[in-house]
């Protein structure tokens, strides 16, 4: 075989590989961005509260709930840092999102928000409990002393849920949707030393920790939905593997790692409004066909990843839970 047609195959041969690796890569994001929900609902005259909805998630829920006619509550923090996401909102449709702040991991912040909310409003539709903190580093408390990740996830919706229920039964139909997270899998829950006063802290640990509490919190609480015969359903989620500011912790070699595959974690992982698509559906989804304390993910029931997500373990947290905020 002379030069020339060995060359001219090598070209073809590379340019076949190259063809299939591009390919590969198409298919490969287009599994990562999930299922796209295409349910949709009327939201007029609903009220919706969205925990962490300045930015990511959050944000694009309280845009979609609005553009379908929802008058949405942006339930964070900082105002300044939500006016933006405030601003937008209303440019979508005057004067359908108010801010109101709250501080999860401050229970006196949760009880303020809440009076306030009810000096205004007579009932609640929905309640997105989608904000979140993790991988905090170090072992910090909250201002009541709880570990941050679950004092934060959990224990603040907790709290937040448990004194909007009033709110929640004056609706006709009320949902409350809990952000969960895949990482439920790769951990387990101690409920004997939940705040790591006995044991060495993990930044991981504590994490998948917070979010097997939201699991087993939507099981509970939805079991105590149906014993009262109240016209409502709680569910949890895993939006996916989203870019968000929950990344923000990242330091050190873990954002040094981050930085290096950056190319693959855009590859991996969705777009805030990819990230939304399993929430949207858990909104619009037809009342009666949603399952009652259901984990989804990417607009479907899916199986709890840990042995630990049982009813009995679901019970015995929500005591836990009640004691660990005196209620």
């Amino acid at each position: 075989m002379n030069t020339s047609l060995i060359s001219s195959y090598l070209t073809v041969n590379n340019a076949a590989i190259f063809g299939v690796a591009a390919l590969a890569l198409v298919f490969i994001k287009i599994w990562s961005n999930g299922s796209v929900n295409n349910k949709k609902r009327d939201l007029s005259n609903q009220l919706v509260i969205i925990t962490g909805s300045n930015t990511g998630i959050g944000l694009e829920t309280a845009k979609n709930c609005v553009q379908n006619g929802a008058k949405v509550i942006l339930a964070c923090r900082d105002q300044k840092r939500t006016q933006n996401a405030l601003d937008l909102i209303n440019s979508i449709k005057p004067n359908s999102a108010e801010f109101m702040r709250l501080d999860l991991s401050d229970l006196s912040s949760v009880r303020l928000f809440v009076n306030e909310f009810k000096s205004k409003y007579n009932k609640l539709d929905i309640l997105i409990n989608n904000a979140g903190i993790m991988h905090i580093p170090n072992r910090v408390l909250t201002k009541d002393g709880f570990e941050s990740q679950i004092g934060t996830n959990h224990f603040g919706h907790f709290l937040l849920t448990h004194l909007l229920m009033d709110s929640l039964k004056a609706s006709p139909q009320f949902r409350v949707i809990n952000l969960s997270s895949l990482a439920h899998s790769f951990g387990s829950m101690n409920f004997d030393d939940l705040h790591y006063e006995k044991r060495a802290y993990d930044r991981n640990s504590a994490y998948s920790q917070s979010k097997i509490a939201n699991i087993l919190f939507t099981i509970a609480l939805q079991k105590r939905i149906t014993q009262q015969k109240l016209n409502g359903i709680a569910v949890s989620l895993h939006p996916g593997v989203v870019r968000t500011e929950l990344t923000r912790h990242y330091t050190g070699i873990l954002g040094f790692m981050k930085f290096l595959i950056s190319p693959l974690w855009y590859l991996l992982s969705k777009s805030p409004e990819q990230g939304a698509q399993t929430t949207l559906y858990c909104v619009h989804e037809n009342f009666d066909k949603l399952v009652k304390g259901g984990y989804y993910s990417d607009c479907k029931t899916k199986k709890y990843g840990n042995k630990q997500i049982t009813e009995e373990n679901a019970e015995r947290f929500w005591d836990i839970s009640l004691k660990q905020l005196k209620l």
